[in-house]
């Protein structure tokens, strides 16, 4: 359970240095570092746009020999998320061979997957739905027989879920593939990452602050990642301070 919750201390953290276009996580309490809350933003020209979504992660004790779950607590509509907002794709599937359910081994989970390509299946799927494995069958009919029922359906739940997103999340969710000034910071960080120290001068690091970003990541440094003994339940939690990037 230690080795778990080290390596999902871990993924916190990458989550919050490197995010997913869109996407903003942080964990529940920051006593429990196994349940992660989510805010996912609707991608631009797909049904959800405009909303910002609420989700749960929780991960296992033996992660990530098993898949963590991840649920969707806003109301939504689509054809692989269950009424009650489970959320049904095949990377969360654990490695089992089962010949009826039509997926590959390949496309389950594995212990290589992280929470990025997670979220990132997770976007395709909202884009592209597997109609013929559907978990919400009326959504699944709708959205074949009635596209544009079913987009007006979406479109009212996205102008809902933003309605009921607290004050500042907004302004957290991360846009490192559309923002210039995101954008730039993501490029400073992978220079400074894979160049030898001797090839970088003073002007390498010029603008390069967390000053220059109007939003916060999260919370990740709140965690001490490395100090959990063998046998522990939690990650331990300390005051860093004022919580921005190093």
């Amino acid at each position: 359970m230690a080795a778990a919750a080290v390596k999902i201390g871990r993924e916190l953290k990458a989550v919050v240095e490197d995010p997913v276009e869109g996407v903003y996580c942080d964990v529940v309490d920051e006593s429990n570092i196994f349940e992660w809350r989510i805010w996912l933003e609707g991608s631009k020209g797909s049904a959800y746009e405009d909303g910002i979504f609420q989700m749960r992660l929780e991960f296992p004790k033996d992660y990530p020999m098993s898949p963590p779950k991840l649920k969707m607590l806003s109301e939504f509509w689509h054809p692989n998320i269950y009424k009650n907002g489970e959320v049904c794709i095949s990377i969360l599937h654990p490695p089992i061979n089962d010949a009826m359910s039509g997926e590959r081994p390949e496309e389950r989970w594995l212990p290589t997957q992280t929470v990025s390509t997670i979220m990132l299946s997770f976007l395709s799927m909202l884009n592209d739905p597997n109609p013929s494995s559907p978990a919400n069958v009326d959504a699944s009919v709708e959205w074949r027989d009635r596209r544009a029922q079913f987009n007006e359906r979406c479109k009212k739940l996205a102008e809902k879920a933003r309605s009921e997103v607290p004050e500042g999340i907004v302004h957290k969710i991360p846009h490192p593939d559309t923002d210039p000034l995101q954008r730039e910071k993501r490029a400073q960080k992978i220079k400074l990452l894979n160049a030898p120290m001797t090839t970088l001068d003073d002007d390498d690091y010029a603008g390069y602050s967390d000053e220059n970003i109007e939003f916060d990541y999260g919370d990740a440094d709140d965690f001490n990642y490395d100090d959990v003994e063998d046998g522990s339940d939690q990650m331990s939690a300390e005051e860093t301070g004022d919580g921005e990037d190093a």
